[in-house]
C-alpha cells in the first residue's frame, strides 16, 4: 500500500491510484490497489486521518456506503480483530449479497479497521467482490458459500504491520 506500511496478498497484480474524496466531513488522499482474478475484484483502500478524527463514525459510514453501492439485500456482520496488527477498537466485518449497477447479483466480504501511524491514524478497508454473473441466480435466502469466504479470508487474514 502506497505511503504505509501495511502489507497484503492479492491473487493478482494489482493497479494502483490515489484520489481525494469526502469522508467524515474531510477530504482525504484515499489510495487504492486492487485487481480481477477469476470472477472476483480484489481491493484495499487507505486513507490517513489526524488523530483525533471520529473513526469509529468514519467506518460505520464508509462500511453503509459500501452496502448502499451494492444494493445490499443479505447482511451479515461478524465480530473481528485483526491477529497480526494493532488495531484500534472499531474493526468491522461481513458478508453480503446485492447487486451491480447492472443489476447482477453480487457477493461481497469485507472489513473495515484503523491503525495507529506515528501521530495519525489509518483506516482501511478491504473488500473482495465476487460477480455471481447472469447465470446464477441468488435467492434472498440462500446463503455465502463458505468456499468463496475462505478465498477472501486469504487477502484479509494476509493483512500486517512490520
Amino acid at each position: 500500500m502506497p505511503e504505509t506500511t501495511l502489507s497484503f496478498e492479492l491473487p493478482c497484480k494489482p493497479d494502483k491510484t490515489t484520489k481525494p474524496v469526502s469522508m467524515a466531513g474531510q477530504t482525504l488522499e484515499l489510495s487504492v490497489v486492487g485487481c480481477e482474478a477469476g470472477d472476483a475484484v480484489w481491493a484495499v483502500m487507505s486513507a490517513k486521518l489526524s488523530a483525533d478524527a471520529d473513526r469509529t463514525e468514519l467506518l460505520k459510514g464508509w462500511r453503509q456506503a459500501t452496502l448502499q453501492n451494492m444494493r445490499a439485500n443479505q447482511i451479515e456482520d461478524a465480530t473481528w480483530m485483526p491477529a497480526r496488527m494493532t488495531a484500534l477498537p472499531g474493526a468491522l466485518r461481513l458478508k453480503a449479497i446485492g447487486t451491480t449497477a447492472k443489476g447482477e447479483p453480487v457477493r461481497a466480504h469485507a472489513v473495515w479497521f484503523a491503525h495507529l501511524e506515528g501521530d495519525a491514524v489509518r483506516v482501511v478497508h478491504a473488500v473482495v467482490y465476487q460477480n455471481q454473473g447472469h447465470k446464477k441466480d441468488l435467492k434472498q435466502d440462500q446463503k455465502y458459500d463458505p468456499k468463496q469466504s475462505q478465498s477472501a479470508d486469504l487477502l484479509i487474514e494476509s493483512m500486517k504491520l512490520p
